[in-house]
């Protein structure tokens, strides 16, 4: 039935909507039809409520430049918010260290507002953004430092100290070559020699650069294993003689049977004399280069001494041109 227009009241009260028992005041009521029955809605001279739920027929429009919201107050009263001065949250918004919260901001503290730790503990964990997994992740102290000692590893340029297997006698009629001791750890040690006597490499342990290598006697040399640049060598020798004589050092290229670096030493009877010396040396690459130690005495009578001595190459690396 559309109207009331023309109808019988006794037809169509049942149709009408009323306060449930008194004028409107102040006073919310339900209101009912005429024949009793409650609908969802109550009404005071001042008040609108409705105990069901609040439906919106199509889609209200939408605006980029309005910052007011209708939020529900704890009482169930509709109120209005400025979200552009009062954003959601502010009021109650805390944040924990490392975090810090001002206002509607929510940032990263201050390191220096921190806690300080010099020594972190092997547990200590460090805050991580996975590139591959896009998502934060945690390392713990003991792997970062692992991880880094390996890249720093990776990246050192490399250097072989090698010491005399032995004290070795100078031949005073022909340039002697030093035999040198094998790197404990070493795929091809034997296990004779401890880490105090040991040659020693340092630097990456892959795309091996520098080893030792044979031209007549087992480790008689260092190879430089066909990569191009600089390298600097340096000896470090203590002299034992009972002669009065002078002796002769070398660092020898046997590849290209020439000196690549010499010094000269005069020691007396009956005394002990340290020689040490350095030179820079260029590798083409093109082949393996074999740097040996050789020394040779006037006299008779002087020894190269195991346990004070080296004969140290190092990869420094290519020219940069500036």
């Amino acid at each position: 039935m559309a109207s009331l227009s023309g109808n019988k009241i006794k037809d169509t009260y049942n149709l009408i909507l009323k306060l449930q028992s008194a004028e409107a005041s102040s006073s919310e009521q339900v209101v009912e039809d005429g024949a009793g029955n409650d609908t969802a809605l109550k009404i005071s001279t001042d008040t609108v409520e409705t105990t069901g739920s609040l439906k919106i027929s199509g889609t209200p429009s939408t605006s980029t430049s309005d910052v007011k919201a209708l939020m529900l107050s704890t009482s169930g009263v509709v109120v209005t918010r400025n979200l552009s001065t009062n954003p959601i949250g502010t009021a109650s918004l805390t944040a924990n260290a490392p975090l810090s919260a001002t206002g509607s901001t929510i940032e990263l503290e201050d390191a220096g507002n921190l806690t300080q730790v010099t020594s972190p503990a092997n547990n200590d964990k460090y805050l991580l953004w996975d590139e591959t997994a896009s998502t934060y992740v945690y390392i713990e102290q003991s792997d970062l430092a692992t991880a880094v000692s390996s890249q720093i590893s990776a990246t050192q340029e490399q250097s072989l100290f090698a010491r005399p297997q032995q004290n070795t006698a100078v031949n005073s009629a022909s340039l002697t070559q030093i035999q040198f001791a094998e790197i404990v750890g070493d795929s091809s040690a034997t296990g004779s020699t401890s880490q105090a006597t040991s040659s020693v490499l340092f630097g990456s342990d892959t795309n091996s650069i520098l080893q030792l290598s044979q031209v007549t006697d087992p480790r008689d040399s260092i190879l430089l294993n066909e990569t191009a640049g600089y390298y600097k060598v340096t000896v470090s020798c203590e002299l034992r003689s009972v002669a009065n004589t002078n002796v002769d050092l070398q660092v020898w290229d046997s590849s290209n049977s020439v000196s690549v670096a010499r010094s000269f030493r005069t020691v007396n009877n009956s005394d002990t004399y340290h020689a040490e010396f350095s030179g820079l040396f260029y590798s083409d690459g093109l082949s393996g280069i074999k740097l040996q130690l050789r020394a040779k005495a006037g006299a008779s009578g002087v020894e190269i001494q195991q346990a004070n001595s080296f004969f140290k190459v190092e990869y420094i690396g290519a020219n940069t041109a500036f």
